[in-house]
């Protein structure tokens, strides 16, 4: 599957470059700099577009489905705000459509341990209420907060919010994106994923 990563140069994207590469997939992303673009092509994506703004429109081309890592500070806390554009996200959807692309995996930075007060402080909740909407066959991930281990292919699905001390490696992130990716279990769902003991495609097909 073509698959275009938005945000496929930070911690998940990089990970989840190297899967989709790992399982055959053709990974499209863009990058600012030729440098980066180099390097991401090194882990596995297949083109990379160096793009400073939104011209990322041909790169989409093609492509059957977008992962988008949405970008957030990862070590921001309780109650503090987080960089959520909801702009770029309603325009990479919009662009998306023009390219008849129609599943969308969606990492939200409203994160698992966070409270459900936190979760809607500085908009980080209404860019997935937008990909709702717009009639995508959607995935709207949660995790709990992301660090760098070695991934254990396990997680568990939870379903309330506030889940502490369960912090999860960038590596096991990456993989429940791309196993969302054909898993038609989690298509048109929102479920929230911690460090677990459960196999990533155990723990999807029970969704």
């Amino acid at each position: 599957m073509k698959v275009f990563v938005f945000g496929g140069g930070g911690d998940v994207g990089e990970y989840v470059l190297k899967r989709l590469a790992a399982e055959n997939h053709e990974a499209f992303t863009i990058a600012e700099t030729e440098n980066r673009a180099e390097e991401l092509r090194m882990i596995g994506a297949i083109h990379v577009s160096v793009a400073k703004d939104n011209r990322f429109v041909e790169v989409m081309e093609g492509c059957e489905a977008i992962i988008y890592i949405a970008g957030a500070n990862p070590t921001a806390g309780e109650n503090k705000n987080v960089l959520v554009d909801k702009d770029a996200v309603a325009h990479a959807m919009a662009k998306a459509r023009e390219q008849q692309i129609e599943r969308v995996i969606y990492l939200s930075p409203a994160r698992v341990d966070e409270s459900a007060e936190s979760q809607e402080t500085g908009g980080k909740k209404i860019p997935e209420q937008l990909i709702k909407l717009d009639g995508f066959t959607y995935t709207v991930i949660h995790s709990s907060r992301g660090v760098h281990k070695p991934g254990q292919n396990t997680i568990n699905i939870v379903s309330s919010n506030g889940e502490k001390g369960k912090e999860i490696a960038f590596e096991d992130v990456a993989a429940v994106l791309v196993e969302s990716l054909a898993n038609k279990a989690t298509y048109n769902k929102t479920f929230k994923v911690v460090s677990g003991t459960t196999p990533i495609k155990k723990a999807l097909k029970n969704i």
